[in-house]
């Protein structure tokens, strides 16, 4: 039986859960993120700077701007995002989806970092997916589950505790959908091709009703 923190699980589902409320939401921490940066550097030029120079040697690096969303979590910064994933795949009697896809360098609050290995900073992928049982009868799939492998050569599990629960039991006809989240040690910068990799489902009987495994391969360069 899997336990997940909620804690841990909501605030990182709501960077990808909805497109245009996502949009809204970033767009207005970005303007609360540059009035506060202006009212420092009135205040503060010198710390303003130091900021500065911390974000180029720890953060994605460089100049170029990127989106910054903050929760009790930490401070996220986000290289990429694709809405518009469209992979839909019917594994078995189950419909297969993968929405959106998403990766960020994440500045971990003090209270969370037990979560991420005590890391100060980490890059999460993360992805939205949606799996439907379309039978009447009991079918098992993990997409929360599934594996990560990067163009870096990293293999990853899914993170446990971030993930939602979108796989299990389906008990006939049901639909879950909500994120699955990796933790991977390449910076966002150097992923160009992830392949998110899952195993196919089974009935009750604990039988095979569809491949062994599933392969997808995801484009995520800026």
């Amino acid at each position: 039986m899997k336990i997940r923190h909620g804690l841990f699980v909501l605030p990182l589902v709501f960077l990808i859960g909805c497109g245009e409320t996502d949009e809204a939401t970033t767009s207005e921490t970005t303007e609360q993120t540059e009035q506060t940066t202006e009212e420092e550097s009135t205040s503060s030029p010198k710390g303003n700077e130091s900021s500065k120079d911390e974000e180029t040697s720890e953060g994605i690096g460089g100049s170029e701007e990127f989106e910054v969303e903050e929760d009790e979590i930490g401070v996220r910064q986000i290289y990429m995002r694709d809405s518009d994933l469209g992979i839909e795949e019917k594994i078995g009697p189950i419909i297969f989806q993968i929405n959106k896809v998403q990766t960020m360098r994440l500045q971990v609050a003090s209270d969370f970092r037990s979560v991420f290995d005590d890391k100060k900073e980490v890059t999460l992928v993360s992805f939205s997916v949606v799996a439907e049982n379309t039978s009447d009868d009991t079918v098992t799939f993990y997409p929360d589950q599934a594996r990560l492998v990067t163009n870096t050569g990293e293999q990853v599990d899914a993170a446990f505790l971030l993930s939602d629960d979108v796989g299990g039991e389906f008990l006939g006809k049901v639909r879950k959908e909500g994120g699955v989240h990796f933790q991977v040690e390449s910076m966002p910068a150097e992923l160009t091709e992830v392949r998110f990799v899952v195993e196919g489902p089974y009935n009750d009987q604990f039988n095979k009703i569809a491949e062994d495994r599933y392969e997808y391969t995801i484009d995520v360069t800026k």
